[in-house]
């Protein structure tokens, strides 16, 4: 019309607005941007080929694990909090932590400035408790970059600077010729040989071990990491610092006071403080495991932060309730496991030790570290998630492979390295200055560096998980190699 003219119609200009957390996560980060990954590389599902040259090779579907995975979408942008009981419980025992904490340290400062018999030497306790948890956090960092940069030659350097570390830390409590503080420096003596006859023990397994932890922290087939992945853990060792700092105020506090019940007083502080410091590295965990799930099951990079608020929010109840069960469970497991060796000859011993590994068999499969894995994929409960897990793990006949694998000890020895350095360096300092408290001292460091350390190793261990995890959902992932299929078909072979 009017001479062939075209219609101009008029634009609204809608004001910008800052897209929200979700939106940004589903878009490409700038590290993806400057780190083009090949559309081929990017695709999470193929029947025909795993990208590693194998295109024969298929693992058929169950229909009930295929019918269990279509009731839950992959998590990206739930608010629903599971296991809200757990989390209310949790947030209420931080605020009781937090007064009592602040009411001791109040008590234990005041008596520093009182004269006389009545003072408190406060300078003779916090300082190294503040070095413990410095020394703690600084290594953690170092350890986890160290691991990040060489994990095949990490593995056999964690089995034995753990024994080294913890027999050096014996022999400077043994030094100090004080009775209290040569106990404890035996029992670490028994435990640092336990520790090197373990690691002759696994040696087989350390190249698969080194193997699957190199492979889960280079989750793309051009081994580049994924970015901002070690950022959340840096953070977390922070705050767990900072915390630790604290709480230290607090136990010095109660050491001072010498109430009656002091030593409930002092119990109650260290439960309290592993509860924490386990939802912190549970936290990180949960973190992690969603990042490398999405990758694996969707394709996609997560925005690392946004599942960082994510895991200190709506997985928090999961979160608590996990880190109450997972080292109970795990802990009466293994000490299971050692009854079960040891079982000798006697009937009623025989049959004891059979009846305890079944029953904690059963309950570990309600309460494991793999289910958080699902608890940050799908949203789960933390039971519900560490279920199905292992189920997803029989179906596959991954049991005597996630059996078998050494992560998990390593992330112990790891902490147990940790508790050893805090142990000679406030031990040492301790001995030099007030030998009495040597042994107090040593333990309460001990028990700072074994937490600040585990913090850091919850990265490494949640890429294992969340590998094993993916591969379990989906085996024909074109992103996984042989590795796992290999071990699988070398326990196959094994004769019964």
């Amino acid at each position: 019309m009017n001479g062939g003219a075209e219609l101009e119609v008029p634009v609204q200009y809608q004001p910008y607005s800052s897209p929200s957390p979700r939106v940004q996560e589903m878009r490409r980060s700038r590290s993806q941007i400057g780190n083009q990954i090949a559309p081929m590389d990017m695709v999470p599902y193929s029947n025909d080929s795993n990208g590693n040259g194998n295109s024969n090779i298929t693992v058929a579907e169950p229909t009930h694990i295929r019918k269990r995975q279509e009731n839950y979408n992959i998590d990206t942008s739930s608010r629903v909090c599971r296991n809200r009981l757990s989390a209310f419980l949790f947030l209420f025992h931080i605020v009781i932590a937090i007064g009592g904490v602040g009411y001791l340290g109040f008590l234990g400062i005041r008596k520093a400035f009182m004269g006389g018999k009545e003072k408190f030497h406060m300078e003779r306790w916090y300082p190294q408790l503040a070095a413990a948890a410095a020394a703690g956090a600084v290594f953690s960092c170092v350890w986890e970059a160290v691991i990040r940069r060489f994990p095949n030659i990490m593995v056999r350097g964690i089995l034995w600077s753990s024994p080294v570390l913890s027999f050096t830390a014996a022999m400077v409590l043994v030094s100090t010729s004080i009775p209290a503080s040569v106990g404890v420096g035996m029992v670490l003596v028994v435990f640092s040989v336990a520790q090197a006859l373990y690691a002759c023990w696994v040696t087989p397994r350390m190249e698969y071990a080194a193997t699957i932890l190199a492979r889960a922290l280079a989750p793309t087939p051009t081994g580049k990491l994924i970015s901002d992945l070690y950022h959340p853990s840096y953070w977390t060792v922070i705050a767990a610092f900072v915390w630790t700092s604290v709480w230290s105020l607090g136990i010095v506090g109660a050491i001072g006071n010498g109430y009656g019940f002091a030593a409930l007083i002092i119990f109650g502080l260290l439960v309290s403080f592993a509860w924490t410091m386990e939802v912190l590295r549970n936290v990180l965990n949960v973190t992690v495991s969603r990042v490398i799930a999405l990758f694996y099951m969707r394709g996609m990079q997560s925005d690392t932060m946004f599942s960082f608020q994510r895991a200190f929010t709506t997985s928090l109840g999961s979160v608590s309730l996990g880190s109450v069960m997972v080292p109970v469970i795990e802990s009466l497991r293994v000490v299971a496991r050692i009854v079960n060796l040891v079982e000798g000859e006697d009937e009623f011993m025989f049959s004891f030790a059979h009846c305890c590994l079944r029953v904690m068999e059963y309950t570990f499969h309600f309460g494991n570290s793999w289910g958080f894995v699902q608890v940050a994929a799908y949203g789960k409960g933390f039971v519900e998630a560490s279920r199905d897990t292992w189920d997803l793990f029989q179906e596959r006949e991954l049991e005597p492979v996630v059996n078998r694998d050494i992560t998990s000890a390593l992330c112990f020895l790891s902490g147990i390295t940790g508790g050893s350095l805090c142990i000679i360096v406030s031990g040492s300092w301790t001995f030099a200055t007030h030998k009495s408290f040597t042994a107090t001292v040593s333990l309460i460091s001990f028990f700072i560096g074994y937490f600040m350390s585990r913090i850091a190793m919850a990265m490494p261990q949640a890429c294992v998980c969340a590998y094993y995890v993916c591969y379990a959902e989906n085996p024909n992932n074109r992103l996984f190699d042989d590795t796992i299929p290999d071990r699988i078909k070398y326990f196959k072979g094994l004769p019964v």
